[in-house]
């Protein structure tokens, strides 16, 4: 896992919005967010590690940005789907502050949801392993 050199200290502002709901079905929901900024053009698709501000508390969590390749939507779009550690309430239609901390890996394509399951219980492990030191 490597530190955000020239990323570190970016922030993402965006507005929660309904998503197609993948993330619950297998256990990591996501909050997606409607970014208003040129974030895309400088930051590598991939699993960040994250701070997640919300209602005056701040949250660990890990962001993907990307193309979702696994599941392949119809419209190919940029998204940014940030699963918030130890957090469970509705939050759409309010804003998020987001602060990418780390890069943990590039988007990558599944073969299966399980393999996928996997991944994502290692990205967490490894985020939280980083949110230690």
């Amino acid at each position: 896992m490597k530190v955000l050199d020239s990323y570190t200290q970016t922030i993402l502002r965006g507005e929660v919005i309904h998503g197609r709901q993948i993330g619950r079905t297998i256990g990591f929901p996501t909050a997606n967010l409607h970014v208003n900024s040129e974030v895309e053009s400088y930051l590598p698709k991939g699993v960040y590690g994250v701070k997640v501000h919300h209602d005056n508390t701040y949250y660990n969590g890990v962001m993907n940005i990307g193309m979702r390749p696994t599941f392949k939507d119809k419209k190919e779009a940029l998204s940014f789907e940030v699963h918030i550690l130890h957090f469970n309430q509705e939050i759409y239609g309010e804003q998020l502050k987001v602060d990418i901390l780390f890069f943990i890996r590039e988007e990558q394509t599944f073969n299966s949801i399980d393999q996928l399951v996997q991944q994502l219980n290692l990205d967490i492990e490894q985020a939280n392993k980083q949110f230690l030191h």
